[in-house]
């Protein structure tokens, strides 16, 4: 899970992301600096670290997910319970990291396939161990959240509304 193996002699070798051969040259190349030439590796898989994919935003259960075999966008939606009133379905982003560790968003739109519109869409993803799949809030979440944020948890956390509801009879600013 950590992405390394002991190899008796070398003690830990990182070996994350190596194909098979890669880890069998490297660990030939090791083993000869170390006792010398002529040691042959062959290097076999029995078993492979979990592979994860983290839905967030608005969905029902946003949280870490196993990625138990091939998994696309609408699959880990589904996996994380559905998508919330207010989701954003036509601008879900996938958030990945190249093997430059850079990070990579793509935006794919699957409200169509999600509302039974189009059975077989042909932008959905396939996620990759680490992926981070995002639904966005609509615009009208949006607004409502800033609506709530300024005015009623903003202003009228400050000024009641019984306060305004006086400067509208003619009463003084001023306290008594």
């Amino acid at each position: 899970p950590e992405g390394t193996i002991q190899a008796p002699g070398l003690g830990s070798v990182f070996v994350q992301g190596l194909t098979l051969e890669e880890l069998r040259t490297e660990l030939e190349a090791r083993y000869a600096a170390t006792f010398g030439p002529g040691l042959l590796i062959s290097p076999s898989l029995t078993e492979k670290a979990t592979s994860y994919v983290f839905v967030g935003g608005e969905v029902k259960a946003p949280a870490r997910y196993v990625l138990e075999g091939p998994t696309t966008v609408m699959q880990a939606v589904a996996m994380a319970g559905s998508w919330n009133n207010g989701g954003n379905l036509h601008q879900v982003i996938v958030f990945r990291r190249d093997e430059n560790w850079c990070l990579k968003a793509t935006k794919i739109d699957i409200r169509a396939p999600l509302y039974g519109h189009d059975p077989c869409p042909a932008d959905d993803v396939w996620l990759r161990d680490n992926d981070l799949v995002i639904v966005p809030k609509t615009r009208i979440l949006c607004a409502t959240d800033v609506i709530d944020l300024y005015f009623t948890r903003g202003v009228y956390a400050v000024f009641p509304v019984t306060y305004f509801a006086n400067l509208s009879r003619g009463s003084s600013i001023i306290a008594p």
